[in-house]
């Protein structure tokens, strides 16, 4: 399977992914009902999550793998996101910004100088949700508010007023609420 995962390429002679997982559950949230089974609040998508797994042999081929399987350990550490590609036949399929979550890794048989021979890796990445998409969420759902305080003199003496407003937008319709005292 021919993957690429931000500059690390899973091919044949190199570190080869054998198995694609993926897996999407949505956000919900239980909330308790005394005497009766919780209400399900239903918070939207979750990140999507792909397992990666792959099985292969440092000795064959290139070699290359383990100086692979090294830099993908600092890319899991860096938390980095990075665009994940799958050539499926002729055409690329293109998933996206994710972000490389968790790597385990088992190596056995070893040879006399200490390499092993067979390397078994999991890789785990999370779709990254930073970027348009969670801008546009935040724009949808962003609750506003806003203090003001302002004070003035005039010929009737001292006038003072504060005033608490807070509004929400949804799809361009704005609804706001405020009050204010004046003394």
């Amino acid at each position: 399977m021919l993957m690429a995962f931000g500059p690390f390429r899973f091919t044949v002679p190199t570190y080869s992914v054998e198995t694609l997982r993926r897996s999407v559950q949505p956000r919900v949230e239980a909330q308790p009902v005394i005497g009766a089974l919780p209400t399900l609040h239903r918070l939207g998508p979750a990140n999507e999550q792909i397992t990666l797994s792959s099985t292969f042999h440092p000795h064959h081929l290139n070699g290359r793998g383990l100086a692979q399987l090294s830099g993908i350990r600092q890319v899991v550490n860096a938390l980095q996101p990075m665009m994940l590609t799958h050539i499926d036949g002729a055409r690329p399929n293109v998933f996206g910004l994710w972000i490389a979550a968790g790597l385990e890794d088992e190596s056995t048989m070893f040879d006399p100088s200490g390499k092993p021979s067979q390397v078994t890796t999991t890789l785990t990445l999370l779709q990254y949700g930073g970027g348009a998409a969670s801008a546009r969420a935040i724009a949808m759902g962003v609750v506003a508010g806003s203090l003001g305080i302002s004070a003035s003199i005039g010929a009737g003496g001292i006038s003072v007023s504060a005033g608490i407003s807070a509004g929400i937008s949804f799809g361009g319709v704005n609804v706001s609420a405020g009050f204010k005292i004046g003394f």
